[in-house]
């Protein structure tokens, strides 16, 4: 694997399906060939290794219940995933997305449903330590209950990453703490989000990932559309800029990031 790596996408996503063979081609002519998904559901799972099939070694495998998944399906529906998860996770280099999404839209304000998202979470940390896999991480308004989580249930050896991460500088000390990397995307690239600027600013660049959440979460060239891979060279330029290093060296660091914490060989 030459080529540099996106750290979380979503190329199993439905809507990109007729556009994807064309995304890869520009992403390639970029230099980015890796890209590592992010699991939803058991059927995403099952798009994701087709995916796996056609375009080989360039697709990194991740399986999980993410916290929209497991909002929209009930307990019972959620144990029998999980179950189909823990047979299938020795496929997926990582177990992810797992977490907890505390938005109104996502819970109805049911607490309910944020017991249920804390439920799930506890099954995939326990799992991720018994798999030995890394986790990747979707907090998004409920950073102060997950570390709770975290600090109760604990990680897994390979630890792993906090996906799309848009929170404050404090917030960011506290997840490295923990052993954590931090990934960044789009939204960085954002002129007014100065918060997560500042946050970038205090990540060392070992412990920073470059993704793009592609198909969503575009930086503002792409506002209003369906995000293409090729975005992540936009992420890269901004985390250089604030950093005061090359592109290059950043999408270098990412990649070897991703590399070493999914176990990766170098070519």
């Amino acid at each position: 694997m030459n080529l540099w790596a996106d750290s979380h996408c979503h190329m199993a996503d439905l809507r990109v399906q007729s556009c994807l063979s064309g995304w890869i081609d520009k992403a390639e002519s970029l230099g980015i060939g890796y890209f590592l998904q992010g699991g939803v559901g058991p059927d995403d799972w099952d798009r994701q290794s087709e995916l796996a099939k056609q375009f080989n070694d360039r697709i990194g495998l991740c399986f999980g219940l993410h916290p929209y998944w497991v909002a929209d399906h009930s307990l019972s529906e959620c144990e029998e995933a999980m179950d189909l998860l823990a047979s299938r996770i020795d496929q997926a280099q990582a177990l992810g997305e797992t977490g907890l999404d505390f938005r109104p839209r996502i819970t109805k304000d049911d607490e309910s449903c944020k017991e249920k998202q804390i439920s799930l979470f506890e099954m995939q940390l326990e799992l991720s330590k018994v798999c030995h896999r890394p986790l990747v991480l979707h907090i998004v308004q409920a950073h102060d209950e997950a570390l709770k989580i975290l600090d109760l249930w604990g990680l897994p050896l390979q630890k792993g990453f906090v996906h799309s991460f848009n929170g404050s500088a404090q917030k960011a000390e506290e997840f490295l703490e923990r052993g954590l990397l931090l990934s960044v995307g789009g939204p960085l690239v954002r002129a007014d989000n100065q918060r997560l600027k500042q946050a970038v600013q205090i990540i060392p660049l070992e412990k920073l990932l470059i993704e793009t959440d592609s198909p969503d979460q575009p930086p503002e060239s792409f506002q209003g559309q369906l995000n293409p891979l090729s975005t992540l060279k936009e992420v890269a330029e901004e985390v250089a800029r604030i950093k005061k290093v090359s592109t290059t060296e950043v999408l270098d660091i990412s990649t070897r990031n991703l590399k070493q914490l999914l176990n990766l060989k170098e070519n």
